[in-house]
């Protein structure tokens, strides 16, 4: 991994969801029709802005934040609350693997903020894997996955390690049994799907501050080893929440990666996470007639 003169990696990767912001704690907080969506945002950046202030404090050179949630075509951080200091990547239709084009081989180590437990999850707040109106379960290699798990074996194909998340206690405890070194800031303490015992904001920022800064600085001292094991083919298993309409499966029947074993179950196949990532979120997408570009 480059890094400058002083020590700093040359870049910090830092991918911001919603469902495990601090405070949040129902679909209504991370919908943009909810009535509190507006001051929700804010938290979601600020959060965001916590990561980035730790990092900078532990000598990063550069930070750039991703957008990962899938509301109003993944732009929903409050651009005017940004720390200036950092880079923004949001919007759709990114090349590469959805919501990780700026994961690169540069980067020194990668943070997960406000993310959230997968499919199935109980407790878990909001817990849900790429698409909870869609997919009522994801497997790899017939075990159960969330979206912290395609990061983390996207992030160790390109050399990165995984180095720290912050949600409820079912997203640290998921990390963790992947990765185990990584950095965990607990923020809620999940009760149910949509309720939580919840540390307020300005104390979680503190400690997001506090774990981003310790990361940066073992990540600098070598000590975040990467996820081993990582690399293709991969073979996933997408339970659909309905049926899978007509245009959905002449969709997939035209496309390659992709078998419909029943009425609610698709096999995605892929040789790398890139592109494994990219077609498992099409699927969120599929039954829009004629549309296969993914």
């Amino acid at each position: 991994m480059r890094k400058n003169s002083g020590g700093g990696f040359i870049r910090i990767f830092i991918s911001v969801d919603m469902e495990g912001i601090s405070g949040l704690v129902r679909w209504a907080d991370v919908s943009s029709t909810g009535i509190d969506f507006e001051r929700n945002r804010g938290l979601m950046t600020l959060d965001a802005n916590a990561a980035i202030e730790g990092a900078f404090r532990a000598g990063a050179t550069e930070v750039v934040v991703e957008e990962n949630h899938g509301v109003e075509d993944l732009c929903v951080l409050d651009m005017t609350l940004i720390d200036p200091r950092c880079r923004v990547i949001r919007g759709a239709g990114r090349p590469g693997a959805t919501t990780m084009a700026g994961l690169t081989a540069d980067v020194g180590v990668v943070l997960l903020i406000g993310h959230h437990g997968r499919a199935g999850s109980f407790p878990g707040v909001m817990a849900h894997t790429i698409s909870y109106g869609g997919f009522r379960l994801v497997r790899l290699a017939g075990e159960p996955i969330g979206e912290p798990d395609f990061f983390a074996r996207r992030a160790a194909e390109l050399g990165v390690p995984i180095g720290m998340v912050s949600g409820d206690q079912v997203v640290a405890e998921q990390v963790h049994a992947i990765c185990p070194w990584a950095e965990a800031v607990i923020v809620k303490e999940a009760l149910g799907n949509q309720s939580a015992n919840c540390i307020p904001p300005a104390l979680a920022r503190e400690m997001i501050i506090e774990g981003a800064e310790r990361t940066v600085s073992r990540a600098l001292a070598g000590e975040l080893p990467i996820l081993t094991g990582a690399g293709g083919p991969y073979e996933f298993e997408v339970v659909l929440r309905k049926p899978a309409p007509e245009a959905m499966r002449e969709n997939l029947a035209s496309l390659e990666g992709f078998e419909l074993l029943d009425d609610t179950l698709v096999q995605v196949t892929a040789p790398d996470m890139d592109l494994g990532f990219r077609r498992v979120a099409y699927l969120g997408y599929a039954d829009r007639p004629g549309v296969t570009r993914h």
